[in-house]
């Protein structure tokens, strides 16, 4: 049938009126997932960050097509879906804290632009990059507002995750630890400085109660390699645990780990270890807890020595009588840090520092009656002592000797000879709070020594004997914060700045 023109004219209407109607049905069904009928601007900015922050509609800009509604330049008002809820911002602009961002320049307040009226075209944050502002360093994207950790929905988490190394909120700022938490704090800095929320190094073996604390490094030796010694044991089997210990030390230190902690148990009848030992790297010796061991070198050489590439942590130890010449303690270049310990009649002299070596000591004896040698001698080297009795015998003995004394310094401590001879021999040295028996800057002179101040001064036993010795060294060491909180045997020390003390490694009751 012939095709009138009307029918034409009809048929190209109705074909034009459906493209009309195809072309406005573009993906905008109501798709929970979609920024429009979502959070707006939130839900892009969650999901696609700076790239595509603004919400619009497929009808209003067919790039969203596929990002969920979500564009990368801000729409027209009529097409601006900000905050969500199918509300464009011109029915609903709450979410837009700011203005819109087109930097009023009048400064009328007239909600159209920046309200401020400085003309920047402030902008709602987006990501926490947006928050330079120290203190407030993350971006509430539900409000659009930087904010500090505190104000996030998940404040430690937060900060562990802009920073590892400060994983918890505290007062809104994030910070490395707290006593109740610190576990952040490993390595070299495994301490928590409460006051602080920092993690710091150790510097008491106190602070390391597991083990003990690398003075040198700031951490705490690891308590898996802790190794026993016990001369009392049979040696067969043993692997350093405490039902198998090591039968002697040599023996210990050719089978440890790194960073070793010897604990050293006493033989029975104080039976010695005869020994030498060269410590050639990091190694820590304790007493067993409760016992006094007690160490003699054999061969004219000391019972340890330590080597240039040596550091040695020493606690609660006896090295005593080692004979033909032999020193105590011998450092050649390396490091030893000395506690409570008792370094005394050894025919070469109780501690000798060669070889660019360093000496740290503090709550010990040594010394004794060994004529014509030096208690301490600091040939090359330096010394930093603190609450140490030295003692040394007639002759041309003396309780410090050094040549050089511009790296030694002494506190603290009392010194004492039987030689006629002065009992400090060193030049350029620092002695302050002591007690000594010649008159020496302004420490305190306490005359020509007698033996009974002392239980026993030939053996080298420098425990004070009640109202026997001069009262001046009750008082003539002044405490300090960092040092030891007791004495030799564990009796307590005031633990107050400027609290005067007694001067030496014991106080009386």
């Amino acid at each position: 049938m012939p095709i009138s023109k009307s029918n034409v004219t009809l048929f190209t209407s109705l074909g034009f009126a459906s493209g009309l109607l195809m072309a406005a049905c573009v993906s905008n069904y109501d798709n929970p997932d979609h920024c429009r009928y979502a959070k707006g601007d939130q839900t892009c900015a969650e999901r696609y960050g700076n790239e595509r922050p603004y919400c619009t509609a497929a009808a209003c800009d067919s790039t969203s097509e596929g990002f969920l509604g979500c564009v990368a330049e801000q729409p027209a008002d009529d097409c601006y879906y900000a905050c969500g809820g199918d509300n464009t911002v011109i029915d609903d602009d709450s979410c837009l804290l700011a203005g819109d961002g087109d930097g009023d320049p009048t400064g009328d307040g007239d909600g159209d632009g920046d309200p401020t009226g400085d003309g920047d075209g402030d902008t709602v944050c987006m990501g926490d990059e947006d928050c330079s502002d120290g203190a407030m360093p993350f971006c509430d994207l539900s409000s659009g507002e930087c904010v500090s950790c505190d104000g996030t929905a998940d404040p430690d988490g937060m900060c562990a995750g802009a920073d590892p190394e400060h994983p918890l909120c505290v007062g809104g700022v994030c910070v490395a630890c707290t006593e109740n938490d610190p576990s952040a704090c490993t390595g070299t800095t495994p301490i928590c400085e409460v006051e602080t929320s920092t993690c710091i190094g150790c510097v008491d073996h106190g602070q390391c109660p597991d083990s003990a604390c690398n003075l040198a490094a700031g951490n705490c030796f690891d308590p898996a390699n802790i190794l026993h010694v016990d001369g009392d044991f049979v040696c067969a089997g043993a692997d350093g645990s405490e039902g198998a210990p090591y039968c002697d030390i040599g023996d210990a230190l050719a089978n440890a780990p790194v960073e070793p902690l010897l604990v050293i148990h006493a033989q029975d009848l104080d039976t010695p270890y005869l020994e030498t030992n060269l410590i050639s790297n990091t190694v820590a010796m304790f007493a067993a807890a409760g016992e006094h061991p007690v160490l003699q070198g054999v061969n004219m050489s000391a019972p340890l020595t330590v080597a240039p590439s040596g550091l040695l942590f020493l606690r609660g130890v006896a090295m005593t009588g080692t004979q033909n010449g032999g020193e105590g303690l011998a450092i050649t270049g390396g490091q030893a840090w000395i506690e409570q310990a008792k370094i005394t009649n050894n025919a070469g002299g109780g501690i000798l520092v060669d070889g660019g070596g360093t000496l740290v000591l503090e709550n010990s004896f040594v010394g004794g009656d060994v004529s014509n040698k030096a208690a301490i001698d600091i040939v090359d080297g330096a010394l930093q002592m603190s609450f140490t009795t030295v003692g040394s015998g007639f002759g041309t003995s003396a309780a410090l000797r050094c040549t050089d004394g511009g790296a030694t310094t002494v506190r603290n401590s009392l010194l004492v000879s039987a030689s006629d001879a002065d009992e400090v021999q060193c030049s350029g040295v620092s002695v302050t709070d002591s007690a000594l028996e010649m008159s020496m800057g302004n420490n305190v002179a306490l005359g020509a020594l007698m033996a009974d101040w002392f239980l026993d001064f030939d053996s080298g036993d420098f425990h004070l004997i009640p109202n026997m010795y001069p009262a001046a060294i009750d008082t003539a060491a002044t405490w300090q914060t960092g040092d030891p909180p007791t004495d030799i045997d564990g009796d307590p020390r005031p633990t107050q700045d400027g609290t005067p003390d007694f001067a030496g490694a014991d106080r009386t009751p």
